[in-house]
């Protein structure tokens, strides 16, 4: 089988699907309606490069306004299969990539869904730390930075959706003079949550470029 859904490309389907489910149920006038099923068509055709009749049939199926929740859920079930789950790497590659982390904790993979992953963050709260995983172009990178044990409402800076964030403070080394700079971003504190909201990819990697070592 074919897998062309990238995570986050699953998670977008998903949403805008249920998006376009509660307007069918609370909004009466067809043009208003009729906006909504345009902006989802478009919305989820424009998420991939080239066409797959699967993605085709599936948004020509939800925009029948007397569907039901259940037959969407079946659906967007039918999608899962085809996604690309994250690429899970050895302990003995996150101890490459953290080699300055001693006694480095592993993720919990066994509570993980691989499938609706784009990034694979998870927090050592005895070091006050969370770690963070992702692939830029086919190459795994790590960031890691120290966590505030605070955590308040606000938009997190990798999935820009409201939730509940955390200080993440990284320390950064500049290429020229060798000075180092204490880069803070707010971000969501559950990793996993912030995964279930994240339907684009561009705040992930501005976020890790921005506390990356230079």
């Amino acid at each position: 089988m074919n897998n062309f859904i990238q995570p986050y490309q699953f998670v977008s389907i998903k949403a805008h699907s249920e998006q376009l489910l509660n307007v069918y149920k609370s909004v009466n006038d067809f043009k208003t309606i009729e906006t909504f099923q345009a902006i989802t068509y478009d919305h989820i055709s424009q998420l991939f490069n080239e066409k797959h009749s699967e993605i085709e049939d599936f948004t020509n199926i939800i925009m029948h306004q007397k569907i039901k929740r259940a037959q969407v859920e079946k659906l967007i079930l039918g999608l899962r299969s085809y996604v690309e789950p994250f690429n899970q790497p050895s302990s003995k590659q996150l101890e490459k990539i953290f080699k300055k982390t001693k006694k480095l904790k592993q993720p919990d993979w066994e509570n993980i869904d691989l499938k609706t992953t784009s990034y694979v963050g998870w927090n050592d709260s005895g070091k006050q730390k969370k770690f963070i995983i992702a692939y830029e172009q086919d190459k795994l990178v790590g960031v890691v930075g120290e966590l505030s044990p605070t955590i308040k409402p606000g938009i997190c800076s990798v999935c820009k959706k409201e939730s509940n964030v955390s200080m993440f403070l990284s320390t950064t080394k500049s290429k020229g003079d060798g000075t180092y700079t204490k880069n803070g971003n707010y971000i969501c504190h559950d990793s996993k949550h912030c995964n279930q909201q994240l339907d684009q990819l561009d705040g992930l990697y501005e976020f890790i470029q921005s506390v990356k070592m230079k």
